[in-house]
């Protein structure tokens, strides 16, 4: 379970919308409910989480979607926050739990996970994130380097994430250690 006071990544500001504040946003959640109207969401500027409320979303089909927040209510301040993450708070996160299915996870049930490779520590899970094709975990090792690694099932052993253990065998060069 992760603590309230932990934030969560859902989606980044990719640019503005309209004049009247609209903003593009990159979708980084499965869970679509996160973004209905009346919702909490925290924007992080610079190291603060600022607390925003969603006014209106517009769904498209593809992970780029149209997000309203009831701060925010013209252009110039829409453009200001590109780039700008947003994030919900561990209690929200944790709300959605109940409707997953048996063994499955959140991402963020990963992220500090301990991984092995070749039956030796290797490092921790840094961030899993969309690279289009799919999903990336960064690996950062004891020495700081990062290492990403695809996560397909065939190259990341989710088994015993209850342990908070992660094992990869991504194909031969890929780590080049």
């Amino acid at each position: 379970m992760i603590p309230e006071s932990e934030y969560i990544r859902i989606a980044k500001i990719t640019g503005s919308h309209g004049l009247n504040g609209g903003v593009k946003i990159f979708i980084t959640s499965a869970i679509i409910d996160r973004f209905k109207a009346g919702n909490i969401v925290y924007l992080k500027i610079g190291e603060i989480y600022k607390k925003y409320t969603i006014s209106d979303f517009r769904q498209r089909p593809d992970r780029i979607s149209l997000l309203w927040l009831s701060e925010v209510t013209n252009r110039t301040d829409a453009d200001s926050l590109k780039g700008t993450e947003i994030f919900i708070d561990g209690s929200c996160a944790e709300s959605f739990r109940e409707n997953l299915e048996e063994d499955a996870f959140f991402y963020y049930d990963i992220i500090g996970c301990s991984v092995f490779y070749r039956n030796e520590s290797f490092g921790k899970v840094v961030d899993v994130f969309d690279a289009g094709a799919g999903d990336i975990l960064v690996i950062e090792d004891s020495k700081g380097k990062r290492y990403m690694v695809p996560f397909v099932e065939s190259m990341v052993d989710t088994a015993k994430i209850s342990e908070r253990v992660i094992i990869v065998n991504p194909v031969e060069g890929l780590l080049d250690i």
